[in-house]
């Protein structure tokens, strides 16, 4: 009989009954069509009236009629309570709350329901089921129903008892009593007292269960028979414990009864199985001593073979070159599988791996992305030795206009070629205009940085503006043995101990000149190598303020093409054209401050333009290299040649006559200087 029909004969057994059908019933019997046979009758009221042990209960809202399935209840047999509710016309009401409760003397102690409610299915049914708590052995009591429907509120009651069932719990047996990680056990499962007819309930659970760390199916059995079993599987049970074995207590019960009985699962850890490079936290690290970040932590991770973290495992370490120490030879990995090492730089740039293996077994990997980077820049005593260089856009600028601008790239590097570590910063003094800013900090992994020299004042008078550049260094060497490391034995530059602004431009530093450094030895060193506690690398070089606004001068030039300090003169600038048809003559090119002329004068600024013409017969006059370049540190070299642009044949012989060569400031307008030129067959 299933649920319905037996609902359909609960009801119908007690609408013929209280019709006079004939028959005893072990309950009372109601008529549930007829409202006025309850209670105040037709006129019914706001609360259904019973009789006895009743079942059914009516109002103006309708019916409800409850039943069970067994009026006498036990572990082995609980009931299910069935309540049907209808409207006042008699049709099934869906969608109503029933609310479920036992009622009576000691009634929690008797019995459990679940659930405790429940909605009505589109026949007007809900149920729960009965069941004898815990340690219940005799009594009785009643179970409710309370229907909540749209014209008011329902209830009924009906009574039952529970009777003690001779079941045991006669024993629970694992097969194997011991599992490796991830795997499965059975539990089997006896009990004495079971039939189809008297049907046992048995709960199985566990403490890894509990904890997610394995699961067990099915968790709850009805046994019929004196046997049955369920299944345990694993889930990571064994990583409890820090990577060892555990014992999970297997608990079963019979549901309704204080027969229970447990057994002990013993499982094994789950096996290491992969091992992962997870992070490094500082990938580039510089070499030792550099005073940047030279130590960085690399992050690997053990898992078992379903990709879980696996705990106390230890792992080896080690590296597969020398420009490194680790911190540690091992580690064991924490609670999320992970185990970490420090890894710190010597004194080489290198890529670094770390090799991480599972302590005794083949299982290994490596890092990536780590990195020892270059190192302070070399200070030395010579440009070969010295790791600091120093370009700049121009080094002739506009003495007269304010702003007039050179942008400056300082560039450093290490004994082995390297760029210097991001962060080296580097100084700049001047004894003129102003640097802007007045250090720069190299960056992106270049070991370079920028500045600007802006034309201001103070402007020098003889125009000469000295930038010196200046980082703390390393003393170059030789490294005769190759280890990365200067030995006593091993010879190497003794630099100054002072920075100076060589503003004399005499090569050695005087009182007034003193910038940093060791001030009682300005121009000797400590004597001893230094790894950069107190070496600099520096770098000096020359600008000029060039005059824009008196006259450039020209020089005369020596048979080795080089600039003299004589002025050109009417006696110099003779051609003689030798029957060609053009001739050339070198000439050198100065400012106008004769303040500069005792360190071998000023060029014009660069990007000055030079155009040159001519006031002789048959001629033209041209200059060659008519521009200031920017690389341009003196006075500039320049050619003039003479054409004979008559078209006669033969061409007539040239007269001696005027030229002219202007000058283009870039901010001050052109200056034209008038020179005879002689000129000989």
């Amino acid at each position: 009989m299933n649920w319905k029909n037996l609902v359909l004969w609960a009801a119908t057994t007690a609408l013929v009954a209280a019709c006079g059908g004939g028959g005893s019933s072990s309950s009372p019997a109601y008529n549930v069509s007829n409202n006025a046979a309850f209670g105040n009758g037709s006129s019914g009221g706001s609360s259904g009236s019973t009789t006895g042990s009743s079942d059914v209960s009516s109002n103006v809202s309708g019916t409800v009629v409850l039943s069970l399935t067994n009026s006498t209840i036990s572990a082995s047999q609980p009931a299910t309570v069935i309540a049907v509710v209808k409207d006042a016309a008699g049709l099934p009401i869906a969608g109503a709350l029933v609310q479920f409760a036992l009622t009576g003397s000691s009634a929690s102690t008797l019995a459990t329901l679940s659930p405790a409610s429940a909605i009505t299915d589109a026949n007007g049914q809900a149920a729960t089921t009965l069941t004898p708590a815990v340690g219940a052995t005799s009594g009785a009591t009643y179970v409710s129903a309370t229907a909540d429907t749209s014209s008011g509120s329902l209830t009924a009651k009906k009574a039952f008892s529970i009777s003690a069932t001779n079941v045991t719990l006669s024993s629970v047996v694992l097969s194997p009593s011991s599992i490796s990680g991830y795997n499965t056990a059975l539990i089997n499962i006896t009990v004495a007292g079971a039939s189809s007819t008297s049907p046992v309930t048995v709960n199985v659970s566990s403490t890894c269960a509990s904890g997610g760390k394995a699961s067990i199916s099915p968790s709850s059995l009805t046994m019929t028979g004196t046997s049955g079993s369920v299944t345990y599987q694993d889930k990571g049970c064994g990583s409890v414990s820090g990577g060892a074995s555990a014992t999970d207590r297997i608990n079963v019960q019979i549901v309704g009864t204080t027969e229970q009985r447990s057994a002990d699962l013993t499982v094994g850890a789950p096996s290491t199985q992969g091992i992962q490079f997870v992070s490094v936290d500082n990938p580039t690290i510089c070499q030792k001593g550099t005073g940047c970040p030279s130590v960085a932590n690399v992050v690997f991770k053990t898992v078992d073979q379903t990709g879980a973290a696996q705990q106390g495992v230890q792992v080896d370490f080690s590296l597969d070159n020398t420009a490194a120490t680790l911190g540690s030879t091992f580690g064991v990995t924490a609670a999320d599988g992970t185990v970490s090492v420090a890894v710190a730089a010597k004194n080489t740039p290198s890529p670094v791996r770390v090799i991480a293996k599972v302590h005794g077994t083949t299982l290994q990997t490596v890092s990536n992305q780590l990195t020892v980077s270059g190192g302070l820049p070399m200070a030395g005593l010579s440009d070969s030795h010295t790791g600091i260089s120093f370009a700049a856009e121009k080094y002739a600028l506009d003495y007269s206009y304010d702003g007039d601008s050179a942008d400056l790239t300082l560039r450093l590097t290490d004994r082995y070629g390297a760029p210097a570590t991001d962060g080296t910063v580097v100084n700049l003094v001047s004894d003129g205009g102003t640097v802007v800013p007045a250090y720069c900090v190299t960056k992106d992994g270049a070991g370079a940085c920028a500045v600007k020299l802006v034309v201001s004042n103070p402007r020098p008078v003889n125009g000469r503006v000295h930038v010196v550049a200046y980082a703390n260094g390393q003393e170059y060497f030789v490294d005769a043995n190759g280890n990365g490391v200067h030995d006593s034995n091993e010879a190497y530059d003794d630099t100054p101990a002072a920075v100076c602004l060589d503003k004399d431009e005499n090569g050695a530093c005087s009182s007034t000149e003193f910038l940093v450094g060791d001030i009682n030895a300005p121009d000797v060193g400590n004597g001893v190598w230094d790894d950069g506690g107190s070496a600099f690398a520096r770098m000096q070089r020359t600008f000029f303020f060039s005059s824009t606004t008196t006259s450039p001068r020209l020089y005369q030039v020596n048979g080795s093409g080089a600039c003299t300090n004589t002025l050109v003169n009417d006696a110099y600038m003779s051609i003689t054209m030798g029957g060609q048809s053009s001739a050339s003559l070198q000439f050198c090119v100065r400012d106008g401050n004769a303040n500069a002329d005792a360190y071998g004068g000023n060029p014009l600024p660069s990007g000055v333009a030079i155009t040159s013409a001519a006031n002789m017969a048959n001629a033209s006059v041209n200059i060659v290299d008519a521009s200031i370049p920017s690389g341009v540190n003196g006075p500039t070299l320049h050619t003039l040649t003479v054409q004979n642009t008559s078209t006669a044949s033969p061409q007539p012989a040239l007269a001696s006559g005027l030229a002219t060569i202007t000058f283009m400031m870039p901010h001050t307008g052109s200056i034209t200087i008038t020179q005879k030129v002689h000129i000989s067959p």
